[in-house]
């Protein structure tokens, strides 16, 4: 079994962490509202998630590769992969 982290971004973090390049390049359009495209069903959002181990694997995959979703795209694959989730900490 594979297991990582969901990880969120907001835009401007994004931007903070990888640069105005990044946000030109990486994430497919920024614009004057601080918005992205999610990299599944392409509709615009103010944050991204990404599954990976660690922010910095997640940042790196979000570079390279374009990857982020929106919480739609998300919840969508939760419920199509049969993800199981599992808390950290005592919120369920």
């Amino acid at each position: 079994m594979k297991t990582g982290k969901l990880i969120e971004f907001r835009v401007e973090e994004l931007s903070e962490a990888l640069g105005k390049a990044f946000a030109a390049d990486a994430i497919k359009d920024f614009d004057e509202k601080d918005e992205a495209q999610c990299g599944g069903c392409l509709h615009k959002t103010d944050r991204l998630f990404v599954v990976a181990e660690t922010k910095r694997h997640a940042l790196g995959g979000i570079n390279r590769k374009k990857l982020g979703l929106c919480g739609d795209c998300v919840a969508g694959l939760i419920a199509k992969e049969g993800w199981n989730i599992v808390s950290s900490g005592d919120r369920f």
